[in-house]
Order: structure tokens, then sequence, then C-alpha cells
């Protein structure tokens, strides 16, 4: 027998979560510190609840249920539960989600979301079988940085030049610019409305992001880079630290504002972005792009190689939505 009740915010706790999802993840190694970081950060306005599942008092199963704070209307939420690969095939997941559902009933629920990666067919199947359909496909893709190289882009540097543009490390901007953060803010939502996205993204409050974002264990400046134009702040390529790979960066975000596009920035900023993982001694760069995004051809260009992709998924409970 099992029993399914809340997260409890301790030490203990954040161990045996992050033991499960890294069982059920192994590509995704995550840290307490990362963790908890991120429960401390969350906007309060939104609805968000972890929950165990226990097997003679061992953890063997976590997940959430919440509004999903990126992307808010009324009705819609967000459902994922972990099941550790030696309990699965036991019940857990079913019982995680009835218990969830039966919850959610009371908030009115129109629509459900949730998502897994295209390789792990048991949870494609899980979701199918409970009505989900697929909605979008985010290929991961991967770059050998130690191999890259930067001679198969020639004439780049000389080309922003000409244009214009000047392409610098946050940490370069933070010593000339005392009004950075929000600027950051504000450029990330403009790049933000152009992702493809199954509903349109929420901005995150200034307070929140300079809490979530700039306060995260895997922001580092350095590895910020922002082109400007006559001062105008008009694309970035931001990586992040994996605290456990220590060996890998992530790409959070690319993007290049509307009216200067087609110009090669993007291009400018990844490879600056990649010519600092090799500084940093990252032997990968990790991303992922809906596939019809031509951010994930110009990673292809680039030399980055595909993955098994994310899965987005979603659920009608009514057609109001």
């Amino acid at each position: 027998m099992f029993t399914i009740r809340p997260f409890e915010q301790r030490d203990s706790e954040y161990e045996a979560v992050v033991s499960v999802e890294n069982a059920v993840w192994p590509d995704y190694p995550g840290t307490i510190e990362e963790w908890k970081h991120k429960d401390n950060s969350r906007d309060p306005r939104y609805l968000f609840q972890r929950l165990v599942v226990e097997v003679d008092g061992k953890i063997v199963a976590h997940g959430i249920y919440c509004e999903p704070w990126w992307s808010i209307k009324p009705g819609k939420y967000y459902i994922n539960v972990s099941v550790r690969p030696d309990h699965q095939r036991h019940g857990i997941g079913t019982a995680f989600y009835n218990h969830v559902m039966d919850i959610l009933s009371e908030h009115d629920p129109v629509k459900l979301m949730s998502d897994t990666r295209e390789d792990k067919a048991d949870a494609v199947r899980f979701l199918t079988k409970r009505g989900f359909k697929q909605i979008m496909r985010e290929p991961v893709s991967h770059l050998d940085v130690v191999t890259f190289d930067p001679s198969r882009f020639p004439g780049i540097p000389t080309k922003m030049d000409d244009l214009g543009i000047r392409i610098q490390s946050l940490t370069e901007i933070q010593a000339v610019d005392s009004d950075w953060k929000r600027r950051l803010w504000d450029l990330e939502w403009k790049l933000l409305q152009d992702v493809p996205s199954p509903d349109p993204f929420t901005q995150r409050t200034f307070e929140n992001y300079e809490k979530q974002v700039l306060g995260s264990p895997g922001f580092n400046a350095d590895a910020q880079f922002i082109a400007t134009d006559a001062g105008q702040w008009v694309g970035l390529s931001a990586l992040w630290k994996a605290q456990a790979e220590p060996e890998k960066l992530y790409t959070g975000l690319t993007g290049v504002v509307r009216s200067h596009r087609r110009k090669g920035i993007a291009t400018a900023l990844k490879l600056r972005a990649i010519n600092f993982a090799k500084g940093y001694s990252a032997r990968v760069i990790e991303t992922d792009n809906e596939e019809n995004n031509p951010m994930y051809y110009l990673n292809m260009k680039l030399g980055f190689r595909p993955r098994p992709a994310w899965l987005e998924f979603e659920k009608k409970i009514k057609e109001t939505v």
C-alpha cells in the first residue's frame, strides 16, 4: 500500500524527491539548492502544490499540480508525476492522477497540461490513455563544444561592426548600466512573445523575475550576452550553469527583436556564447526548440545534434478554451 500526501519543505524531503527525479531523469540531475530556490522564489499569487507518494515510509514518487505561472489562463492547470523506476507499473501513477483530479475538481478545471519526453513510451501511453493529446514537439539538441570549429563562420564579427551591433557580456554591461535588471526583464519579455507556445506567455512581475531568475543558482552574468544597437538592447543569448553537471551549459533563451532580425545577430550571439563555453571548459551545450522554430534550424547549422524531443500535452475538460 502507499500513501499520497503534501510535500514538506525540509531537507530530508528535498533529498528524497531530488533522488526520485534524478532516478527518473538521469539526463537532468538536480540539486537540493536548485529545488529550494524554485520553491522559495515562486510567485505566491498562483496555486502550486508538491505531493509525495510513500511506500513503507519511503518516498518513491513525487509530483505537482499547479497553475502554470508561465502561461496563466482561468481554469488551466499543469500536472505531472515521477515514479522511481523500481516502483513503476504498480498503480502509483494512476492513484496520483486520480487523487489530483479529485482535488482539482474543486477548482473548476477547464484544461490540463502535462509533458514528457518522446522516448518515455510508458509516460506517453499514460497520458494518451487519459485523454491527453500532443500539441507541441520540442527537440532537445546538443553541441559538442570541444570539437566546435568557429572558422566555419567567418566574417561574423566584421559584419556586426559594419551594422553597428555591439555584443557584450552582461557582466560588462553591469559596470556601466545601473538599470540593467529592468532592461534585461523587458528584453526577455519582448523575445518570449515570439517563442512558440500552446498559449501566450504570462510576464513575471519584475520583483518575481529578480528573485526567481536573477537569484537562481544557475544564473551567471558572464554567460549572458546582449546585442546592442546605439544603446538599444536588440538581442540576447543566455547560458545557464548546471550545478550537478559542471561540464554542461544550458541555453535558456536566444532571440532578436523583430526590427533587427535576419541580420546574423542571433548567429553572432550564439558564437559568442559558444566561445564562452570553450573558456568555461564545458563539453556540451544543451538546448531545446519547437521543431518549426527558425532557432532550431540555426542550431542545426551551428552543429547541434538532435536528441529525443519534449512533448507538450493537453486535455480539455471543457470546450470553452
